[in-house]
């Protein structure tokens, strides 16, 4: 199709919605189940086999869909067959009562879909668009087939002007080619729907099938909505391609579709980003914004600080559309860089695509990962010692293509300096630097306060790091989108867990590894397939860093921790998402319905955000006993300490942490708010170490008292201290 006209359709159809949805019904006039012609083809088809004039009566018919393995195919193929080619001819009588086209394609894993000779869609994973895809081409990715698993096809939208150009009054031809990953694939699908918006109630087909949902149309909205034009083009995996970006975000936070750009309004190139995140129909994006020339341009985006590289993510899996920006904001308020993430609508060349997240993606910078630029020319001193990001991810795709695997069999990822800009003097350095630490991690001193990991590390981001990743039960956590850094020397010479990222599988959302469960630790999962380094089991094993860890979790769990504070984030957000909620599922109906890798399915977002509640009240109350263990760990303490109670507020009974440096006679009472002793629950001579009590609520006699604000007081012959706790009914 013509670009320039496609464009200029877009901004009318982007300016004046209503003119794409002024349809009275929809239509279907092919059906995947309805006869079609078609091939398995073992050299390539004559070039005119997409037109409607072409000759393919030695064709094969048979129902579609075409395919193997998934128990949806209407005529069974070969298992590992490559490609199959399709035909099936409609008839239109009246051309200027069809207002918008819709393809929906179920397939696995790859397709081409032609209108009377001319392509008009193409899925994500082959060739780029202006090259043909030949018979035994293969796709770069696998893709499921959704019909079979209870969701919806992927849908495909042409508008009038789109069936003016490319549709004829009389006989027509939808040609779809369809590809397999590979002869060992174990499954291949291939239905493909063509349904239509009639603009009367004239009836020319039939009606839709049960699960379609007519494109989503709104008025309002009070998230920022991002309006994106490619002008024709597909995004796909590499290269990015240009594109026009459109950001309206009023101050009074009410936006319409028809507003002005109040944010952004500009140029960008787009490309489809993630691993096995591509293969969703809901498909998340990285863009950078570019001036006129092309060239990065440094913006903010709805308040961020100012960037070239966004990512525009997805949620699919999890339908609470809220895990990664809880663990983000939980990081935040650690005290830890996480991604500032920003929700939006998503309009993509007019289709509606549901609630998405903006957000940054981890870079080096002032405003991000805190470290020192590293230049090709910093190739010895002080230079050369950093700043460097590293990863640990899969080494075949997207940004990690550049990696180094260790003495220890650990595979670490170029992240910054990125793998094609990085100097030999710099790689050497890094991977001699990581060499020496796991050599030291590996020695029988490795937790010599002088010259193990706490001489190496900085303890308190990897204690951090690997508490949210306990609490989330994040099943990617140490091998995949996990990263460490460094800085030079001079300014910081210790090595940095994080940030954080993509969470979207944690707090229970994840049907392996047994990350369902509340009641185990996630490194006692161990991946075969992507193994964990072997000194994140070391540093959780060592006394040291697990009485370190004891210690901050007990002060985190009445703050950034508590349920009040977890539960004060999930509401706001839940909140603030308000009726784009109905409209993203609407768009894409998968409550009630299984979205690997769920290990539960609820019918409603209420239950959704309930479960994601009730799951992580559950891991804290069990990790709340398990700190009581940690903290018997024999680590004499420097000083008195009475720590924060948690869980606080609480019912029935609350844990009361304390410090002794040596041995002492110990007094622990409560007290009402009027300064009367309720109980005493500690009257003895202890040994010095990590002590606990537990509350439960009661006063001396045993009868529970009425809930409220106490006072707990820890008296030795050196120290007295007084917190406060509160009482639920």
């Amino acid at each position: 199709m013509n670009n320039m006209r496609l464009a200029f359709l877009l901004i009318v159809g982007l300016l004046f919605p209503n003119l794409l949805a002024s349809q009275d019904h929809w239509e279907t006039a092919i059906f995947a189940d309805n006869s079609w012609n078609y091939i398995i083809p073992s050299q390539q088809p004559s070039s005119n086999w997409t037109t409607v004039t072409f000759d393919d009566s030695d064709w094969l018919v048979g129902p579609g869909g075409f395919g193997y393995g998934d128990n949806d195919d209407g005529t069974t193929v070969d298992n590992g067959t490559i490609s199959v080619f399709m035909r099936r001819a409609f008839t239109i009588t009246e051309l200027t009562k069809l207002n918008t086209a819709i393809l929906h394609a179920d397939y696995d894993d790859g397709f081409v879909a032609y209108l009377n000779g001319v392509e008009v869609f193409r899925s994500f994973n082959l060739a780029e668009e202006e090259d043909t895809v030949p018979y035994d081409a293969t796709t770069n990715i696998d893709h499921e087939a959704q019909l079979y698993t209870g969701l919806v096809p992927e849908a495909y939208v042409l508008d009038s002007i789109d069936i003016a150009e490319l549709l004829l009054v009389g006989d027509n031809m939808l040609a779809i080619q369809v590809h397999n990953v590979g002869e060992t694939s174990s499954d291949m699908s291939s239905n493909f729907f063509f349904t239509f918006g009639i603009t009367d109630q004239s009836s020319f087909y039939e009606d839709p099938p049960e699960w379609f949902q007519p494109p989503v149309t709104f008025d309002e909205s009070n998230l920022p909505i991002l309006i994106i034009n490619t002008f024709g083009e597909q995004i796909v995996d590499d290269p990015r391609i240009p594109a026009h970006l459109g950001i309206i975000d009023n101050n009074n936070g009410i936006n319409h579709i028809n507003d002005p750009f109040t944010d952004y309004d500009g140029a960008i190139t787009i490309e489809l980003r993630g691993n096995s995140s591509q293969g969703q129909p809901k498909k998340p994006y990285r863009f950078e914004t570019v001036d006129s020339f092309g060239e990065n341009n440094n913006v903010s985006l709805l308040g961020m600080p100012e960037e070239n590289d966004w990512v525009l993510y997805a949620p699919w899996s999890d339908k609470t559309l809220i895990r990664n920006v809880l663990t983000y904001q939980l990081s935040n308020e650690m005290g830890w860089y996480a991604s500032r993430s920003k929700y939006c609508e998503l309009y993509l060349n007019g289709d509606y695509k549901g609630i998405y997240v903006l957000m940054e993606k981890i870079k080096r910078d002032q405003d991000r990962v805190d470290i020192s630029k590293l230049d090709p020319d910093e190739i010895e001193g002080d230079d050369l010692t950093g700043g460097y990001i590293l990863k640990f991810d899969w080494i075949w795709t997207g940004d990690n293509l550049g990696w180094f695997e260790s003495d220890e069999g650990s595979l670490y990822n170029y992240h910054y300096p990125k793998p094609d800009e990085i100097a030999s003097e710099q790689v050497d350095y890094i991977q001699q630097y990581i060499y020496d630490f796991e050599s030291m991690m590996e020695s029988a001193s490795y937790n010599d306060p002088s010259t193990g990991y706490p001489a190496w590390l900085n303890v308190d981001s990897f204690v951090d790091y690997i508490m949210l990743q306990e609490l989330s039960k994040n099943v990617d956590a140490y091998r995949l989108s996990t990263y460490i850094y460094k800085d030079k020397n001079s300014d910081d010479s210790l090595l940095y867990a994080g940030p954080i990222w993509d969470i979207n599988h944690g707090f229970g959302n994840c049907d392996y590894g047994y990350t369902w469960l509340t009641n185990n630790w996630l490194l006692g999962y161990q991946a075969t397939d992507d193994p964990i380094a072997f000194w994140w089991h070391k540093l959780w094993n060592d006394d040291g860093f697990a009485a370190a860890f004891s210690e901050r979790y007990t002060e985190l769990r009445s703050t950034t921790l508590s349920l009040n504070n977890i539960y004060s984030i999930i509401d706001s957000v839940a909140n603030y998402l308000g009726p784009s909620i109905d409209r993203n599922f609407t768009r894409w109906p998968t409550l009630g319905t299984y979205v690997w890798p769920n290990y539960y399915v609820f019918d409603t977002y209420a239950e959704e955000i309930e479960y994601l509640k009730s799951w992580t009240a559950d891991r804290l109350q069990w990790m709340d006993q398990e700190m009581l263990s940690i903290a018997d760990v024999s680590i004499i303490p420097k000083k008195y300490r009475l720590y924060d109670a948690y869980p606080n507020p609480f019912n029935p009974t609350t844990i009361l942490r304390y410090d002794l440096p040596q041995n002492s006679m110990v007094t622990i009472t409560i007290y009402d708010i009027l300064g009367r002793a309720i109980n005493t629950i500690v009257n003895e001579v202890q040994d010095a170490g990590n002590q606990s009590i537990i509350w439960d609520g009661t006063s001396t006699n045993g009868s529970a008292v009425a809930a409220g604000i106490y006072l707990y007081q820890m008296q030795t012959n050196q120290y007295t201290q007084t917190k406060k706790v509160i009482l639920l009914k």
